[in-house]
């Protein structure tokens, strides 16, 4: 039979009062690794409530969030405990955080430091349970506790996928400046060439990415049929660059525009630095709805 709601006595954790407590952990926990080149998370299901998610997308730090249909917690701030199991010989208790809730689907959600911290507590066996007032009724506690149940298992996987991630995900690439060093031509500096290597490895793993579109610009330093020509090489090199690197000729559309469209002044090197680049713009098929 599958566990629902637990009304327990937090003696059990720590206390002598009572609680709701939300937990699987009487299932013998219930972790899944979802795994890709694009995120990979580790999801424990926690009935009654919803999902505890960590999460690492490509080219980002991790992060944790508590999701639900319905918030247990009342807006403001739970605890965040490690705890040991009650079947431990040594008892711990240790409030790692103070974490702010909201009435939103995912109402808790946590940086790399916390998230990191959390991991750590589970690979040593701790438990983690989150507490606070519940939203409704109950003068008593809310909880939601994450077991570390068969948490090493998972995170084998998990560690696994972390290490096959793509360096950067879409969000990261779709808008690409590339800069370059002088008001004359030269090629690709080797500090801008990962920006399009980080593209590259992205669209090959990424089907859907059918369009590219590249800008040209440069500074106002000299006549404005010089700045055009000079936008137009560092355009065409940029393209060069990533059809040897497998990107389809066919699918990129290469534009311009000389100095007409500077991003900061041209009245200070700084200014002059961001207008002289090149900038990539990745379109997706779109996904037809009903």
């Amino acid at each position: 039979m599958r566990l629902t709601t637990v009304i327990a006595v937090l003696s059990l954790w720590g206390s002598s009062s009572y609680a709701t407590v939300y937990s699987s952990f009487l299932e013998g926990g219930a972790w899944q690794v979802k795994s890709s080149v694009f995120a990979c998370s580790m999801v424990h299901s926690v009935p009654l409530y919803g999902d505890a998610v960590f999460e690492t997308r490509a080219g980002e730090a991790s992060h944790f969030y508590l999701q639900g249909n319905n918030s247990r917690f009342r807006q403001g701030s739970a605890a965040l405990i490690a705890q040991a199991p009650v079947w431990a010989e040594q008892p711990r208790r240790v409030e790692l955080a103070a974490v702010e809730v909201k009435q939103t689907r995912r109402a808790v959600e946590l940086p790399t430091k916390d998230t990191e911290r959390m991991l750590a507590e589970l690979f040593g066996g701790q438990e983690l349970v989150f507490t606070h007032d519940p939203r409704y009724g109950s003068e008593n506690a809310s909880q939601v506790a994450i077991t570390s149940i068969g948490f090493r298992d998972a995170y084998q996987r998990y560690l696994t996928c972390l290490s096959g991630l793509l360096p950067a995900n879409f969000d990261q690439i779709k808008r690409t400046a590339v800069y370059f060093g002088s008001s004359r031509f030269e090629g690709i500096r080797p500090s801008e060439l990962h920006k399009l290597d980080n593209i590259v490895a992205y669209v090959k793993a990424d089907p859907s990415v059918r369009e590219f579109f590249i800008d040209g610009h440069a500074d106002s330093i000299g006549s404005r049929d010089d700045n055009l020509l000079l936008s137009e090489k560092r355009a065409q090199e940029v393209t060069r660059y990533l059809v040897e690197k497998g990107v389809p000729q066919e699918a990129i559309t290469s534009r311009w525009h000389g100095e007409r469209y500077p991003v900061a002044s041209n009245a200070t090197a700084g200014g002059r630095d961001k207008n002289r680049r090149v900038t990539i713009r990745l379109e997706k098929l779109a996904v037809k709805r009903d």
